[in-house]
């Protein structure tokens, strides 16, 4: 081994510094493209990540080492076009590529050609950005092997292949939603994820054809709104019936509880959630949609809570304790502001969900304002989101019922977020709306399962906080008059405060649907009906069955 380690005529110190500085150099490349861009859209929000950056400088390494001009040619000229592909649809939708769209463009060659045509004066600067770095790149790997004296190893190879089959392997065995782009991300690792997922997912694989969708489409009105604040707050994985204020034996919300004691405009109610996984309720959240199957909505971001803040002259803010990828098909093209776990990832691996108050602390209020708080909270594992915490846990998380005690825990933990961030709400002056919800609810040992992801009522159960200030006393009553709050319901009221109204002429009262895991494909749903005895839960349905039945309703 110690032979094929060693490089030919490397005992020169000068042949290694020379092999440090081009995968140095390499890798900066490989990082330029989105940089560049930049400079000419801001539709490009890619940031620097430590992790990938030192994957990539390896890679980077790998490539010089293994010394195999054709194979180091091929991978760079893959990159050229898959980036090419990343940086056109940033630049003309103003969002990553997906696997979905990869497969749009084979199935539409002829289309896409036309309107790249037709596109190529408003986003030539595209040809650039990605020409300048990779011509470079591929210059040195022609010109430089053989000319300048480099240690040579084909261990190499394996270092490459890892880090080019390490994705497309873990697709084999995780969803398509578990590739989802990020816009904070860098081009080339989303498309090292999503091309990965489109060929094991997707690629010569026969196309599931839905019906076509049999819903009406939405109207838009402007609707006059003198909120000077909206603000939503999504905790992941909570569920109205742990929570104090909704009746749970245990105190888990006493700071809650006390709030809403001294503020009887504000009310809770149960809700329920549009998805039983993060990266589905909250696009349909976000982007206000009733109905299942409407997925070019979700795609074009007409329908979309930034987008309608955004034009009513708010300033947008995503301030979130997760990964920046949940930003995926929430019109991310419409913020001012955007901070996620990647941002601060020392801060929030110490104080987890406590750290978002400090980045909440140190923004600076426009005179209108949409800010949307993601926490992670009661997500499994339980016990980690406080752990922190110098204060001792209320209930005990070991032994047996240590699980659901720990969850319990988190709950009350989130309780004093939520108070400060309450505090800092009112604080603000003009008229201001809050509304705390969960993007989910959570299986608690039912029947032995734990988690989510499953299309069950406990999972279907999020709750929904409503708070006014300054606020109108008929706004706040169009929303308590619900016995249940969906977050279609929920997202519909914030529109309505940031200055556009949704008219949707499919609307049936009390029914509601919650979709399964998975977005863009014969997902299932499960309609939902209300009744004077309450929450009625249908059996499942494939989307595919479902758009045919037209007929079946509540």
């Amino acid at each position: 081994m110690l032979t094929l380690l060693a490089p030919r005529r490397a005992s020169a110190p000068r042949a290694w510094l020379s092999l440090l500085a081009l995968a140095t150099l390499s890798c900066a490349l490989l990082l330029a493209d989105d940089f560049l861009q930049q400079l000419f859209t801001p539709n490009n929000h890619a940031e620097l990540e430590a992790g990938y950056v030192v994957v990539l400088w390896l890679f980077s390494l790998g490539l010089w080492l293994c010394n195999l001009r054709p194979l180091s040619m091929i991978i760079l000229t893959l990159f050229a076009v898959m980036q090419l592909m990343q940086l056109a649809n940033i630049s003309f939708f103003g969002e990553p590529l997906t696997a979905i769209d990869i497969q749009s463009l084979v199935n539409e060659p002829g289309e896409v050609h036309e309107t790249a045509a037709h596109s190529l004066a408003a986003h030539w600067p595209v040809l650039l950005c990605v020409g300048i770095p990779y011509g470079l790149l591929l210059a040195l790997h022609w010109r430089l092997p053989g000319r300048v004296n480099l240690p040579q190893s084909r261990w190499a190879l394996l270092l490459i292949a890892v880090v080019l089959l390490s994705k497309p392997y873990r697709a084999t065995y995780r969803n398509l939603d578990s590739f989802a782009a990020s816009p904070s991300r860098s081009a080339l690792h989303n498309n090292l994820n999503v091309f990965s997922a489109w060929a094991v997912h997707l690629a010569f694989k026969p196309e599931v054809e839905l019906p076509p969708a049999p819903f009406a489409p939405y109207t838009l009105s402007p609707n006059i709104s003198e909120a000077k604040h909206v603000w939503l707050v999504v905790a992941d994985s909570l569920r109205s019936d742990r929570l104090g204020v909704f009746g749970y034996g245990r105190d888990t919300t006493p700071k809650l509880a006390a709030y809403l004691r001294e503020h009887p405009s504000a009310f809770v109610r149960p809700g329920i959630a549009a998805g039983v996984a993060t990266d589905v309720s909250l696009p349909y959240l976000i982007n206000p949609i009733r109905e299942p199957g409407k997925d070019a909505l979700l795609r074009t971001g007409d329908i979309n809570l930034f987008r309608f803040a955004k034009q009513a002259g708010f300033r947008t803010h995503w301030i979130s304790s997760q990964e920046s990828k949940l930003l995926a098909n929430l019109g991310s093209r419409y913020l001012d502001v955007s901070i996620t776990r990647e941002d601060h990832p020392v801060r929030f691996l110490k104080q987890q969900d406590r750290a978002l108050l400090d980045v909440l602390d140190a923004q600076r209020w426009a005179e209108r304002n949409f800010v949307v708080l993601n926490l992670r909270t009661a997500h499994l594992p339980y016990a980690q989101n406080y752990r922190h915490e110098k204060t001792p846990a209320p209930w005990a998380d070991q032994g047996p019922d240590g699980q659901s005690n720990a969850y319990d825990n988190s709950v009350h933990y989130l309780d004093g977020l939520l108070a400060e961030v309450i505090a800092d709400f009112d604080r603000l002056e003009g008229e201001r709306y809050l509304i705390i919800t969960g993007d989910h609810g959570q299986r608690l040992g039912e029947g032995g399962h734990w988690g989510h992801n499953d299309l069950v009522p406990q999972v279907s159960d999020v709750p929904v906080i409503v708070i006014g200030r300054e606020a109108k006393a008929e706004t706040m009553a169009s929303l308590s008059a619900e016995r249940w709050i969906s977050h279609y319901e929920a997202g519909k009221w914030l529109a309505a405060r940031l200055g556009t109204r949704i008219h949707n002429p499919n609307l049936r009262p009390n029914e509601y649907f919650v979709h399964g895991k998975l977005l863009f494909t014969d997902n299932f749903v499960q309609r939902v009906c209300e009744t004077p005895n309450g929450l009625v839960h249908q059996p499942p349905q494939l989307l595919s069955l479902l758009l045919r039945e037209t007929e079946a309703r509540c």
